[in-house]
């Protein structure tokens, strides 16, 4: 039976027992293997204690003084008995440090571990720290020796099948006891040493204790009713137990989008297998879902990380296919783990896999199973890839149905059905860059959320199991790092016990269901507007008013334009109640006229107006796009460009702000080829920017502006508006309908037709005549009240300013824009003097005499 330790150790121990002998030591003692362990001249061991500088002389030097020379060293001569009980129970400890990590012969390595790890023998450590030699340091290197040395599994390992562990080790200690004399006359019955739970074949332990350490048993969740129901995925669900039951490539990996419910595909699985109502070949599996990170937590040296995964798969092969892996995000498999010299996670898998020795399920995204499975042909032809379809927003609201009742537990709340249909609706159109259900289910538990925190409170009690989960969560980190698998297990299993005491005291605490807060629709759409910056009143589908009058309130801001106005607003008024086609932007309008006529103060209102947010206007002004390869700088430049990661002007700027309007001005001054981006986002509401991500336009409105026929309006502007005493109104629209159809039919020499055909309206904007520009003076002079009555002055006008400021800015060419910088020049300038002077004056009447504007300060 002394084949169960290494020669080394053996010839380690025989030398120590000679030492005995020789200096008439009556026993051997720990203190004399360290001894002989720092005589090897050969081997991990000894270039490990060759490095940190412990040697034969200096543990002579150290233990010949105190505090290490201890009355049992120092006392110890007598006629020689054996080994002493103390080096008996490290023996001991060592087969059992052995068979932890599945090796058929225990070393010198094990017993350092066993040394190291007893609280009987503390003195080891303080004389490691003694030496300056740091101990967490010490016991990982001599871990990752034991690591370098275990085999892949127990099978060379012969044990007695009636008592695992106690026969054969008392059946080898009485060898040694036999060979190195005997002291103790109770040497045959079993000792409860620390390490004794250190081996996964003990009594009551689990067949897989690597698996229940890094990984989470689906089916056990869902006996245990801790899975949430699957709705809508038995398509998926089924053609996943079709493939598990193949002979060979039983591994499927569902590829979907981000947040589509691919890991619910395998929990409904799970739930399925747990109820009964699978094939006969898929009863009683157990779906372990791998803990990856954890994994490579503190695989510290090279070698580490391959033995965890190769403990993994013998776990999982030898139980006869009645364990199947699920690894979320396996992308991250490729890479994991490797170092110079070393293997992957992904090529230790490989084998396994093509043998059929394990069934593995994965799960990631499309774009990143392109770019790293499908890379790795051996990997991909592994694999049988499972689509994940985005849900309907029936189906979505069916899941979250479904959920309701783990939330509404959850939060102490009731939720109506209203803030489910709003959860999916609103989050499906201005949530554009995730995917159902998620992005509803995160929509709605937010909102929950919110609601539950006005009567949220944490008991004593509960906070003080919380705080004991924390321990034992940082006790089980410190266990796996440390390589103590079988103590992190225990630690992992009290938290588990720990939460389920948690849930049942805050069982102890909910609010009866008739005392429930209520979610609704509104509270739905509060978080949205705090995600999305979407205003409230945009959201609450019976504020029709605001489309209603919306033609009004764009009225009172833009003056003479009212055939513009209300184009535009029919357009919104489609769209908005659904009767346009929804993957389009909200509208898409092309803006011609003379300069100065409002073209670009209705887009500012129409912000105000319809987005209630001012800043809700991205403007790109295309002059600067006139060269072909300027396209990129709107949607970003493609990988191995300059600039890459800087994104595009207009795609980053409608991806982080959705709901605007984008005004593209000067249309005509871009590069032709740039017209073939706007076909893209005017038919789809959609382009693809430069890293490949699909950017939505389906909330924005799409305003673009030309100078198109501008000649034509500077040339009969004074013919069809200005000159109104000489021409009566019917000729003025028969002038501006004639103008209007000759630049019309300059649009199909300029822009392609299938630009024009996709664009809603196009509308001309006509010139403004006197009546109007007396009408913006006055819009623009009331304005300046108001300004001037926050910083509390009182201002008044009368008509002879008007009049004045009529004459001096009316031109044909420049439209309205004079009138701004007149006032500008003429009034406010005069008004800042006038009260940097006289900052006591607070009244002030203007007024025009002789073509001179005058001030009256009270």
């Amino acid at each position: 039976m002394l084949n169960q330790f290494t020669d080394e150790y053996k010839q380690i121990m025989l030398d120590a027992e000679n030492r005995a002998k020789k200096f008439g030591h009556k026993n051997i003692l720990p203190e004399d293997v360290l001894l002989q362990i720092s005589r090897l001249t050969k081997g991990n061991i000894a270039e490990l204690l060759q490095t940190l500088g412990v040697n034969e002389s200096l543990i002579l030097d150290i233990f010949s003084r105190p505090p290490f020379l201890t009355k049992e060293l120092e006392n110890r001569d007598g006629d020689y008995i054996g080994i002493s009980e103390r080096l008996r129970e490290l023996i001991v400890a060592s087969l059992r440090m052995a068979a932890s990590f599945h090796k058929p012969k225990a070393g010198v390595e094990d017993f350092l571990l066993a040394l190291i790890q007893s609280p009987d023998e503390k003195w080891f450590v303080e004389f490691l720290d003694f030496v300056g030699v740091n101990v967490n340091m010490f016991e990982r290197q001599v871990t990752n020796f034991n690591h370098l040395t275990s085999p892949q599994g127990m099978k060379n390992f012969p044990m007695n099948n009636q008592d695992p562990i106690f026969g054969p080790i008392d059946e080898i200690m009485d060898m040694i006891e036999d060979h190195f004399g005997n002291q103790n006359p109770n040497m045959n019955q079993p000792m409860d040493t620390p390490f004794a739970h250190n081996t996964p074949q003990e009594k009551g332990e689990s067949r897989t204790p690597a698996l229940d350490f890094f990984g989470t048993d689906l089916v056990a969740e869902a006996k245990a009713s801790k899975l949430d129901p699957v709705i809508g995925r038995n398509t998926e669900i089924d053609r996943l137990i079709s493939i598990l039951n193949r002979k060979t490539k039983n591994n499927p990996c569902l590829v979907g989008e981000p947040g589509v419910g691919k890991t619910a595909v395998v929990e409904g699985l799970a739930r399925r297998i747990a109820s009964g109502d699978v094939p006969f070949a898929m009863q009683n599996k157990r779906i372990v879902m791998l803990d990856l990170p954890g994994m490579l937590a503190g695989t510290k040296y090279r070698g580490e990380f391959e033995n965890r995964i190769k403990m993994i798969i013998e776990e999982a092969s030898t139980l006869e296919n009645e364990v199947i892996l699920f690894i979320d995000e396996i992308h991250t498999i490729i890479g994991a783990g490797s170092s110079e010299g070393t293997m992957d996670a992904a090529n230790i898998l490989k084998p396994a896999m093509a043998r059929g020795k394990i069934s593995l399920i994965g799960a990631t995204t499309l774009s990143e199973y392109q770019k790293y499975i499908e890379k790795d042909s051996a990997l991909d032809r592994r694999f049988q890839k499972v689509d994940v379809g985005e849900p309907t927003q029936s189906v979505a609201k069916e899941i979250i149905l479904g959920l309701r009742q783990s939330f509404e537990d959850f939060h102490n709340l009731i939720i109506e059905d209203s803030a489910i249909s709003d959860a999916v609706e609103l989050s499906a159109r201005y949530i554009t860059d995730r995917f159902l259900p998620d992005k509803a289910i995160d929509l709605l538990d937010e909102a929950c959320s919110a609601k539950s925190m006005t009567y949220n409170f944490v008991s004593s009690e509960a906070q003080e199991i919380k705080e004991k989960i924390e321990k034992l969560e940082k006790e089980s980190v410190d266990m796996l790092m440390s390589q103590q698998y079988a103590k992190g297990l225990a630690k992992k299993r009290e938290q588990e016990q720990l939460l389920k005491e948690l849930e049942s005291v805050k069982k102890k605490h909910n609010i009866p269901r008739k005392d429930r807060k209520k979610i609704t629709g509104t509270d739905v759409q509060k978080i949205l507007h705090q995600i999305t910056g979407i205003p409230l009143k945009n959201l609450q589908k019976e504020d029709l008013t605001r489309l209603k009058n919306l033609d009004k309130s764009l009225k009172k801001h833009i003056i003479g334009q009212d055939e513009a106005i209300d184009a535009i607003v029919s357009s919104l008024k489609r769209s908005s109640v659904g009767i346009s086609r929804a993957e389009r932007p909200i509208g898409s309008f092309l803006f011609l006229g003379p300069t100065g006529v409002g073209k670009t103060e209705l887009v500012k209102a129409l912000a105000e107006e319809f987005y209630a947010d001012p800043k809700a206007l991205i403007k790109i002004d295309m002059s600067e796009f006139n060269e072909r390869h300027s396209g990129s700088k709107l949607i970003g430049a493609t990988a191995g460009y300059v600039g890459y990661e800087e994104g595009g002007m207009l795609t980053e700027k409608v991806r982080r702000k959705p709901y605007s309007i984008v005004l593209f001005d000067e249309i005509e001054k871009a590069n032709f080829d740039i017209y073939n981006l706007f076909l893209q986002i005017l038919e789809d509401g959609v382009v693809t920017d430069g890293k490949g991500r699909q950017i939505n336009f389906k909330n924005t409105i799409i305003i673009m502006t030309s100078n198109l026929g501008s000649d034509e309006f500077n040339e009969k502007a004074a013919q069809i508006g200005f000159n109104t005493s000489e021409k009566d109104e019917e000729k003025i629209i028969a002038d501006f309908d004639n103008i209007r159809a000759r630049v019309m039919k300059q649009l199909p020499e300029f822009f392609a037709p299938e630009f024009i055909n996709r664009i809603d309206k196009t509308i001309v904007f006509r010139p403004l005549d006197k009546k109007i520009l007396q009408k913006i003076i006055v819009l623009q002079l009331d304005e300046l009240l108001d300004r001037l009555k926050q910083i509390g002055i009182s201002a008044t006008y009368d008509k002879k300013l008007i009049s004045l400021i009529l004459e001096e800015t009316f031109s044909p060419e420049y439209g309205a824009r004079p009138v701004r910088r007149f006032i500008q020049d003429k009034i406010e300038d005069k008004i800042a003097d006038a009260m940097i002077l006289n900052s006591k004056k607070k009244n002030v009447s203007i007024s025009a005499l002789k073509n001179e504007i005058t001030f009256d300060w009270q």
